[in-house]
């Protein structure tokens, strides 16, 4: 039986007390993740230079001109450190953040749709890590060699400094890990009514056309093998998407 109308008050207050505590709880957990983050901060720092010192290894001429990355204020290396920190704390606090919200809200929610919403957190936190590895393994180490050559191709005199050069490799990163939610974009749309399964797999061509593009701005090299490198991992997303909204369209059947 439904509450009587006198004590929903009451229960509005107890729901929105819980919501402030597991709110709390996510504050902390990212400041546990902040902690841990700035505790391994040489790891991480040794971690993020790793195709800068391959770049270097690659092109002597290059790291004859930059052996070192430069700081140009003396807190500059801190503040880093500390944004560094507070980005990796929060991705490592995500999984449980999501965790605290979903215990929050799955009584809410009926059997079939808490499944399914388990099912986009696991999806989600694997398809952005799957877009920091690309990034970092694939696209980072592209871009740099197109960057280095262009630099001394022109003969310009590089002087790197670490502001500039995390604030690259963390820009691609963070953008890569976003691009690999894709499909989940996709079933979204599909879920919401904007799109259709058959929709997306008619502009297929228009997509794959898109998608090059898109690789040849990530990539702009004009080795057609490193934007293939770029693009055949984003059509794969994108087919992938189309078969989830495919199941998307069947579990709401």
């Amino acid at each position: 039986m439904p509450n009587p109308p006198s004590d929903q008050p009451k229960y509005l207050v107890e729901h929105l007390a819980e919501l402030r505590q597991r709110l709390l709880r996510c504050l902390a957990l990212v400041a546990v993740g902040m902690v841990a983050a700035f505790w391994k901060s040489g790891w991480i720092f040794g971690a993020l230079l790793g195709p800068f010192r391959e770049i270097q290894a690659q092109f002597p001429d290059f790291a004859a001109q930059v052996r070192s990355l430069q700081t140009l204020t003396p807190i500059e290396a801190f503040m880093i450190n500390m944004k560094l920190a507070a980005i990796v704390g929060l991705v490592l606090a995500s999984p449980f953040i999501l965790r605290e919200l979903w215990v929050f809200a799955a009584p809410a929610l009926k059997a079939g749709e808490r499944g399914s919403i388990s099912m986009v957190f696991a999806l989600g936190l694997f398809f952005f890590t799957g877009g920091l590895a690309f990034g970092y393994f694939v696209i980072i180490p592209l871009a740099l060699r197109f960057l280095v050559r262009y630099n001394l191709d022109y003969r310009f005199i590089p002087q790197w400094t670490l502001q500039g050069y995390y604030g690259f490799v963390v820009n691609f990163l963070l953008l890569f890990g976003a691009l690999f939610e894709l499909p989940l974009v996709l079933a979204a749309l599909v879920s919401i009514g904007i799109a259709t399964p058959a929709f997306l797999s008619q502009k297929r061509k228009h997509a794959i056309v898109a998608i090059f593009i898109l690789a040849a701005f990530i990539a702009p090299s004009a080795d057609p093998i490193s934007q293939i490198l770029v693009a055949l991992p984003m059509i794969v997303l994108y087919e992938a998407g189309i078969w989830l909204s495919y199941l998307t369209v069947r579990k709401s059947s």
